[in-house]
C-alpha cells in the first residue's frame, strides 16, 4: 500500500522532526511505501488568497490520485483513538482503495474544495497544531495503526 501525505511545504526543514519521521517510516514493514508531496506556494501572500493558492496546489496533486482513501487532517475532524485509526486504515483497502492519502493543511487550514475532495476527515483534537508535528504525529499514528493490526505490543491501551 502506497500512503501519500500531502501538505503545504516540506515537513523535514526542521532536523529533529526529520529524524523522528525518518525512524517511524523505517520502523514501518515493506508492505508500505512513504511519500511525502508538498504542494509550494509563494509565502507573500496571506489568509484567504494562501488558503486558495494552496488549495488550488492541493487539488491539482489529489486528482491525480487512483484508488486512494483521501483523509484530510483537520480540527474539525473525527477524533478516532488510535485503534479505530487502525481500523480505518485496514478498512481501506477492503472498500477498494488501494492507496491512502492524508491531507494536511497550512496554518490558514484547508479550503472547503479540498475538504469536499477528501472521503473524511480526522482531528489530533481541538486544538491547532503546526503542520511540521501534525505530520509527525500522523507517521507515528500510521505505525502504531500498523502495529495494531499485527497484534504487536507497541500500543499499550
Amino acid at each position: 500500500m502506497r500512503i501519500t501525505l500531502l501538505c503545504p511545504s516540506s515537513l523535514e526543514n526542521d532536523k529533529s522532526i526529520k529524524t523522528l519521521m525518518d525512524d517511524y517510516i523505517k520502523r514501518m514493514d515493506g508492505t508500505v511505501e512513504f511519500k511525502v508531496v508538498k504542494t509550494k506556494i509563494s509565502n507573500s501572500d496571506t489568509g484567504d488568497l494562501v488558503k486558495k493558492k494552496q488549495g488550488s496546489a492541493l487539488m491539482l496533486a489529489i486528482e491525480k490520485l487512483n484508488s486512494t482513501y483521501i483523509i484530510a487532517l483537520d480540527e474539525r475532524g473525527k477524533t478516532p483513538n488510535s485503534v479505530a485509526f487502525s481500523k480505518m486504515l485496514s478498512d481501506a483497502p477492503l472498500n477498494g482503495y488501494s492507496n491512502l492519502c492524508f491531507v494536511i493543511g497550512g496554518a490558514y487550514g484547508l479550503s472547503k474544495e479540498v475538504l469536499n475532495a477528501c472521503h473524511t476527515r480526522v482531528s489530533f483534537g481541538p486544538m491547532v497544531w503546526p503542520h511540521r508535528l501534525v505530520g509527525l504525529m500522523l507517521i507515528e499514528q500510521i505505525y502504531r495503526a500498523q502495529q495494531i493490526n499485527k497484534g504487536h505490543p507497541y500500543h499499550k491501551a
